[in-house]
């Protein structure tokens, strides 16, 4: 017997949500002879069904959601090591790790191309105890995605992140940071700190072209102190396609670092994790080459 998991957040299907189950059952039932339709009414359940399908022994588990869902969900497989396939419908509104995937954005289009689709080994990051495959940030822009509540998205899609973005540049914050990445440590105050696990940041591809989904490293991106009006004036190098040339920016990669806040005060601080409120302060983050298994 062949199992297969299906887990769906009906808040970000809305009312397709049905149409899109029963539309995976069809492509995927000749493959899975037993299918199991688990449905989220709380942050936490696609972990916690992601963790049962681990410990019996399941073939694959499909996610129909967004990033905060499927990054549930691979927390709930890596707690266990588990090598189980993962297939993601998007259903969310910025959809980053299918954006990285090249997944379509066409739920039925998605569904349809699992048809071809073939097995990828991608990386995933971890943060102190919890595990990423999107991306983790700090700062006054990052943490305005945590405000962003299920009703906006849904009445909103995309423009409430981009409402809140604008209404954060506002906020000419900064943060201390100790930053110690493979022996070089420094300090220095960024009023953003952006870790990524590919190119896709916010739904755009281009936030960093040198990163892919497999390639053993994290990226991370720091923005130093700046006004609101210069803030603005970066964004056009978020559209290159290409290396950073403002040096209010820097880049680089690692495969371990360990990030603390120098401030007291500041110490409550939450980090934004796969688009939800994740870790406080300090941080210990690092990459876990090819760890998990997906429909590509």
């Amino acid at each position: 017997m062949t199992k297969a998991m299906i887990i769906v957040n009906p808040s970000s299907g809305g009312e397709k949500s049905e149409d899109y189950i029963e539309q995976l059952k069809k492509q995927i039932g000749t493959t899975y002879t037993e299918l199991t339709i688990k449905k989220t009414k709380k942050s936490g359940d696609a972990r916690l069904f992601s963790e049962e399908a681990a410990s019996n022994e399941y073939k694959a588990v499909f996610v129909l959601g967004g990033d905060g869902s499927v990054s549930e969900a691979v927390n709930g497989l890596l707690l266990h090591e588990s090598k189980i396939a993962l297939g993601i419908i998007p259903l969310g509104t910025v959809n980053n790790v299918a954006r990285a995937l090249g997944i379509s954005m066409n739920p039925i289009k998605a569904i349809e191309a699992l048809q071809e689709a073939t097995i990828k080994q991608i990386d995933v990051g971890k943060i102190n105890e919890r595990f990423f495959i999107s991306s983790t940030s700090v700062g006054p822009i990052p943490e305005s995605v945590q405000e962003v509540d299920v009703d906006m998205k849904t009445k909103f899609g995309v423009f409430a992140y981009v409402m809140k973005g604008i209404q954060a540049l506002r906020d000419e914050h900064t943060y201390t940071f100790e930053i110690e990445i493979e022996g070089e440590k420094w300090s220095a105050d960024y009023s953003m700190l952006l870790i990524a696990m590919s190119n896709f940041v916010g739904g755009v591809g281009t936030a960093i072209p040198e990163a892919a989904i497999d390639d053993g490293l994290i990226h991370m991106v720091t923005l130093k102190e700046t006004t609101t009006k210069e803030k603005l004036s970066l964004v056009p190098e978020l559209f290159q396609d290409k290396e950073y040339t403002n040096d209010q920016l820097e880049y680089r990669t690692f495969k371990k670092a360990k990030i603390r806040l120098l401030e007291d005060k500041d110490k409550s601080i939450s980090c934004t994790v796969d688009g939800d409120k994740g870790q406080t302060f300090p941080l210990e983050i690092n990459v876990l080459p090819h760890a998990l298994s997906v429909f590509a």
